[in-house]
């Protein structure tokens, strides 16, 4: 905590008084373009890998960067995340939505471990909340996991994403750069595309095409952001050789 306090003091003395016009600057002018779904991992600061400033995003994070299906909530029980999406695509009109995972995911290495059902075991859920967050929430994403590596871990694995009839399909580290636990995590993180799209005050947003969901995925160890192409179907690293190319391609899909 003490370090916590010194960084205070530095901040008072260097970034303070920028910091200060652009609160004031947001404050007049509120145009936030996205909500930012992403781990709650130490080493995840979207703002910095995304240069993004005071007023550009609505920042959410947890464990395992997830988004709970509408189903689990019934008369007024509700989580955080879907409260922010509100707050984000209805309050603040925002049109982008989008959902980043990341390499060496710790929540993602405990729910790789949770195919052993003894150590899912009820009992285990009820003294554990992350064992239990994560075979609540992301289940499904073990399952189509454990589905797809059955299968030999080559097909593309097909998801559900704005609408029933809006699908797409996903090949998944095909050239088997990554982990197991990260393979699961890029899975993960496309699931919670079908998730967002399941609350009903999305529904008219999302089937005029006036909200859109995204995908990003960072690696760690090396610094490098991925963007899932529905073109490419796959994540494609965005570098100086495929920036022009993805960013057509949201201007395609997604204007």
């Amino acid at each position: 905590m003490e370090r916590i306090l010194r960084g205070v003091m530095r901040y008072r003395n260097t970034t303070r008084e920028q910091m200060v016009k652009e609160f004031q600057k947001v404050r007049d002018n509120p145009e936030p373009k996205a909500v930012f779904f992403t781990c709650m991992d130490s080493r995840m600061i979207p703002t910095r890998y995304t240069d993004t400033h005071v007023g550009d995003m609505f920042v959410v994070r947890n464990a395992g960067n997830l988004i709970p299906h509408a189903h689990h909530f019934t008369d007024e029980i509700f989580s955080c995340e879907p409260a922010a999406l509100e707050l984000g695509c209805v309050v603040n009109d925002i049109r982008h939505i989008i959902v980043c995972g990341h390499s060496d995911c710790k929540a993602m290495n405990l729910l790789y471990q949770l195919r052993d059902p003894e150590f899912a075991s009820k009992l285990n859920r009820r003294l554990s909340p992350l064992r239990s967050w994560l075979c609540t929430h992301a289940n499904t994403s073990l399952e189509k996991f454990q589905e797809w590596r059955d299968a030999g871990m080559k097909d593309p694995i097909l998801f559900s994403s704005e609408t029933p009839l809006r699908r797409f399909v996903a090949y998944i580290d095909s050239e088997d750069k990554f982990a197991i636990e990260d393979k699961l995590s890029q899975i993960n993180t496309l699931q919670q595309m079908s998730n967002i799209a399941s609350y009903g005050f999305l529904k008219a947003r999302l089937e005029s095409h006036d909200l859109h969901i995204h995908a990003l995925w960072f690696d760690i160890y090396t610094g490098d952001i991925y963007y899932f192409s529905r073109g490419a179907k796959r994540f494609i690293a965005v570098d100086e050789h495929s920036v022009d190319r993805l960013s057509a391609e949201v201007r395609r899909f997604y204007s």
